[in-house]
């Protein structure tokens, strides 16, 4: 059963698991996320507002009516949104990155011009220094493709079991382990809404419950 962390009349957010992707692939048979949603719950109607990479687990907003399209997007544009992630090395206590990114094949890269402006808030939550990890609590300022995953690569801290953004040959965990964590919105009644997805097992032995907020 997927795991609805937040209804109201036209929007939806759910938590989902890594390795299923959110939209169909060019394979007619191969599962995802919305289309498993949508029979679920019986929906004659189910719009994805937001995307997450195939290995990222975590808060994916859904829309319930065609009508209220704009008006998501306009909430989901406004919201806060914070990503967990566990990375090599041991990152500054607070750090913003700033840089313009391209879109290509299968990754983006950091170019000085003719890419969109990309910016992210991180904040170091915990630090292994005997196991060579840490993990960043990162909130997206914009929202382009793998923006956390290259950023945090081109600032030193690549998230481990990233495989295109590394210089490793063997993934130090068996996934990206980067996770959707929490959203801050206000709803279409005007309302204060603040939701946050499980943390995966994946996650399990790198981060202390605790210290999650």
């Amino acid at each position: 059963m997927i795991e609805i962390l937040y209804r109201d009349k036209t929007l939806l957010i759910a938590n989902k698991p890594a390795g299923i992707p959110v939209h169909e692939t060019k394979d007619p048979k191969r599962e995802n996320f919305t289309s498993l949603l949508q029979k679920e719950l019986g929906l004659s109607y189910l719009r994805t507002a937001n995307r997450l990479d195939l290995e990222t687990s975590g808060l994916v907003v859904f829309g319930l009516k065609e009508e209220a399209n704009k008006e998501i997007d306009e909430i989901l544009k406004n919201a806060d949104k914070y990503y967990l992630a566990v990375v090599e090395g041991n990152p500054p206590d607070e750090f913003r990155i700033e840089s313009f990114l391209k879109d290509g094949n299968k990754r983006v890269t950091t170019v000085r011009s003719g890419g969109k402006k990309a910016i992210t808030e991180c904040k170091t939550i915990y630090r292994n220094e005997k196991k060579g990890y840490s993990v960043v609590y990162a909130k997206l300022i914009t929202g382009r493709r793998h923006q956390i995953r290259i950023h945090l690569f081109e600032k030193g801290f690549p998230i481990l079991g990233d495989k295109v953004y590394t210089t490793r040959k063997t993934p130090l965990a068996p996934r990206c382990l980067l996770h959707a964590y929490e959203l801050r919105f206000k709803n279409g009644n005007g309302e204060s809404v603040v939701v946050k997805a499980s943390i995966p097992k994946e996650f399990n032995g790198y981060l202390p419950l605790e210290i999650v907020t």
